[in-house]
């Protein structure tokens, strides 16, 4: 037979992708790097919040107990050390004895109200970061 028919021995196979295809996975992928990276940021922000948290409940606790025994509060340096990073912990004694401590979430913005976390004998503030 006579025509302009192609065997299957002679078909043209093309193999590879076009740049079109390799773009648009590339997007995606993207895409998908960006929201994941964002989501592990986020979470690894609230561990430190929640482990600052801990921490000052904690010196919370201590100081009530010294209180308790002695009358007296005790200096940050006779209390447990926080080795939390981007975390910087102070605290201050009034003239009546009084007891604060803050701490600075680094990591935070610096016009995030949630920044600085304090802690006394009564109060824990912001209350809304609590």
């Amino acid at each position: 037979m006579e025509g302009n028919s192609v065997g299957l021995n002679n078909r043209v196979s093309n193999t590879g992708f076009t740049l079109v295809e390799v773009l648009a996975v590339l997007a995606i992928v993207s895409v998908l790097g960006l929201a994941t990276t964002t989501a592990i940021i986020s979470s690894w922000q609230l561990s430190q919040v929640n482990q600052v948290k801990a921490y000052l409940l904690s010196i919370q606790s201590m100081q009530s107990r010294s209180w308790l025994e002695s009358g007296v509060y005790l200096p940050l340096t006779a209390l447990p050390q926080a080795n939390i990073d981007k975390v910087s912990i102070a605290q201050t004694m009034s003239q009546s004895g009084e007891y604060e401590v803050a701490a600075t979430l680094f990591f935070k913005k610096q016009n995030d109200s949630c920044r600085v976390l304090k802690i006394s004998e009564t109060s824990l503030a912001p209350k809304e970061c609590w």
